[in-house]
């Protein structure tokens, strides 16, 4: 059941790519296409978690562990950029500085080469979760194939995914108060809440992003336009 719920995971993030790469083609802005790239991998890390059990361990689990892990630490962070273009997009005037739309650039290229250099670091261990198998890099309590794994492995610090839905998550507040728009915080305080661990298991985590990405999609749609009236920091 647990796989079933990974792949109906897998299809709404196609769904959320479909619509983001159709908003681009309709309506191009900087925003959308910093959202196109880690939408644009996102239905394979829980489409790989649902297979998992039928690919089973080996060299090919292993190297889609490897795209999903690198797609994750290399792109999610372009979604700091987005988030001070969005804030740029519903006229907040501090954003229009270079040296505060400079400091998302910034947050942007320290996790990309903070969390993208873990690929070379770390190693990978199977993970049984309900019906799925999947490669970690560390072995949860209760999520191990064998008793002798569990917690096997090194923990990858989670903190751009964290800092990135707090920032979006005010940023939305914000512009609820200002734009009368709730969207945006509503979906970020989803995938905040997902993301809480539970008995139940990092599949709730999964759900929130698909949630998370939609809305930060229409924000880029709804505020787009206007950010990029106002130009690029370099501009």
């Amino acid at each position: 059941m647990i796989a079933i719920g990974y792949m109906f995971i897998a299809f709404a993030a196609a769904a959320c790519l479909v619509f983001a790469t159709k908003a681009y083609l309709k309506q191009p802005n900087n925003i959308l296409l910093l959202i196109l790239c880690p939408t644009s991998l996102l239905w394979f890390d829980s489409f790989v978690i649902a297979m998992g059990q039928f690919i089973g361990e080996g060299s090919l689990l292993l190297i889609a562990t490897y795209i999903r892990y690198s797609a994750h630490w290399l792109m999610l962070p372009l979604l700091f950029i987005a988030a001070g273009l969005i804030l740029r997009g519903a006229d907040f005037k501090f954003t229009s500085n270079k040296y505060v739309m400079g400091i998302f650039y910034l947050l942007a290229a320290f996790f990309i080469i903070e969390d993208f250099r873990q690929i070379f670091i770390v190693d990978f261990y199977p993970a049984c979760y309900g019906d799925t198998l999947r490669y970690v890099t560390q072995v949860p309590i209760g999520q191990a194939c064998t008793p002798e794994m569990e917690g096997v492995g090194m923990r990858v610090s989670p903190a751009a995914a964290i800092l990135l839905t707090l920032i979006l998550l005010v940023s939305g507040i914000a512009i609820w108060i200002k734009h009368k728009w709730p969207w945006l915080a509503l979906g970020c305080f989803v995938m905040f809440l997902a993301a809480q661990p539970t008995a139940i298991g990092p599949i709730l985590s999964n759900a929130g992003e698909p949630v998370f990405t939609f809305v930060v999609t229409l924000a880029a749609i709804k505020f787009g336009n206007r950010s990029q009236e106002g130009g690029l920091p370099n501009s």
